[in-house]
């Protein structure tokens, strides 16, 4: 934030503007009541401006107040104080909601009558000297008030992204640690796979073989998906994309295993009919995917 002394210097607030401002008081203040009641009758006709009016004890209070800041504005001193007082008032219309497009519009009605005043009432040699000086003193106050606004929603917005931010990292993490459990339980998954196919050995071994042969088929099975399953997550985490044909690829190979395995028990042809109409669907499901994954029509 500047101090009020370099915005002084900045807009060339100097001490004959000050002079020619305390000289234009006697006129501008027998006006005051009518700008301030311009001032009101026009926020009063405007539903987002008005909602802050309508309790008649408020409203007189901010009459008087702002007939002060007006006539303050030829009265001075522009010290610190003064400063400070802009600033409560631009802090005021950010508590209460007003938006700051209402006070550019206040300051331009203040402004018209300003120069209406100059215009009628300060004679012609010394008018260029009177709107130069009024000129500065309506920008300062405006820029003070409406620095206050602009200051107030980066302070907002620095808050919420920094909360956004800090909710992004943390789900970041959160689902980096997920993807990482889902490595670990593919590689348990894995090695129960491998368990599977090792019993169905042993189970050819010690002389089942049609068992043995036709279980190590569907272990080898699941195998192949698990591992495509875990090739795929690692493949993920280091950016590529989600195949859908592997999890369709899945529940066709639980079909055919379940066929499979379900060969060696006695089911009849109704049981073995759902089984190969859940293969069935799941190939043409798997196929369909498997060509629009591949960019195919």
């Amino acid at each position: 934030m500047r101090t009020f002394q370099e915005i002084k210097d900045n807009y060339r607030f100097n001490d004959p503007d000050i002079e020619t401002l305390k000289g234009l008081l006697p006129l501008v203040e027998p006006h005051a009541d009518t700008i301030i009641a311009d001032f009101y009758n026009l926020f009063l006709a405007v539903p987002d401006t008005a909602k802050f009016l309508k309790d008649e004890a408020k409203l007189t209070w901010l009459r008087a107040q702002h007939q002060k800041w007006l006539l303050a504005l030829f009265q001075g001193p522009y010290d610190e104080r003064y400063f400070q007082r802009l600033q409560r008032v631009g802090l005021a219309h950010v508590r209460i909601g007003l938006s700051a497009h209402f006070v550019y519009v206040g300051m331009n009605l203040v402004r018209r009558h300003l120069h209406q005043i100059i215009e009628t009432e300060v004679e012609p040699r010394q008018r260029e000297a009177a709107f130069r000086a009024m000129e500065k003193i309506l920008d300062l106050n405006l820029d003070i008030i409406a620095r206050t606004y602009h200051e107030e929603e980066l302070r907002r917005v620095f808050l919420s992204q920094k909360l956004d931010s800090l909710l992004i990292r943390f789900s970041q993490r959160f689902t980096f640690g997920l993807n990482i459990l889902l490595v670990v339980g593919l590689l348990g998954l894995s090695l129960g796979a491998v368990g599977l196919v090792v019993q169905d050995v042993i189970h050819i071994v010690q002389g089942n073989l049609t068992q043995g042969l036709v279980g190590a088929m569907g272990s080898v099975l699941i195998l192949w998906v698990v591992i495509e399953l875990l090739d795929m997550e690692i493949d993920r985490l280091r950016g590529g994309a989600f195949k859908l044909q592997l999890f369709v690829g899945l529940a066709l190979v639980a079909f055919i295993r379940k066929v499979l395995v379900s060969s060696l028990a006695s089911h009849d042809l109704w049981t073995e009919g759902l089984y190969l109409a859940g293969i069935l669907v799941c190939g043409v499901i798997f196929w369909l995917v498997s060509r629009a994954e591949a960019g195919k029509p």
